[in-house]
């Protein structure tokens, strides 16, 4: 098996671990990637389950329905490779964090802010400390207080 992008007729772009029969492609973690720039020199790339719903990991698609593919760049390799494997183990262990309500964007901001804390070292906590103490980076104006205007 070789790890390819595949691009369908429909517009529609998957990658995963590809093998070929004679009239079909058969496409083991299909996961479709998303990038998004996260500052001038750094790019996010998420990988998202093609099928999320369905209970199968290998999927078949026609040769007729596939309008080109190519070899996966091998710099994503490992990211579709952690990401293929994390939602294969959610899927087999049946631990798929599922929810029917949305969080308030207080909940939100706040799930989010502890979280990204978590994964700090130690070295960037006290780094983010002194960012504050220099330029009170954590700093919120109180809502209530009046502003005056000259």
């Amino acid at each position: 098996m070789k790890y390819e992008v595949i691009k369908l007729k429909t517009g529609q772009e998957l990658c995963g671990m590809v093998s070929y029969t004679n009239d079909t492609v058969e496409i083991t973690l299909p996961m479709i990637c998303q990038l998004t720039k996260v500052t001038a020199t750094n790019t996010l790339a998420t990988f998202i389950p093609y099928n999320p719903l369905g209970n199968d990991s290998i999927l078949s698609i026609g040769l007729e329905s596939i309008m080109h593919s190519s070899s996966m760049n091998d710099q994503f390799i490992p990211f579709y490779d952690e990401a293929s494997a994390k939602w294969l183990s959610m899927v087999e262990d049946g631990n798929i964090p599922l929810t029917n309500t949305l969080p308030s964007t207080k909940e939100f901001l706040k799930e989010r802010i502890s979280d990204m804390m978590e994964s700090l070292s130690d070295d960037e906590l006290m780094e983010l400390e002194q960012m504050d103490e220099e330029h009170e980076f954590f700093a919120l104006e109180d809502p209530l207080e009046k502003k005056i205007i000259h």
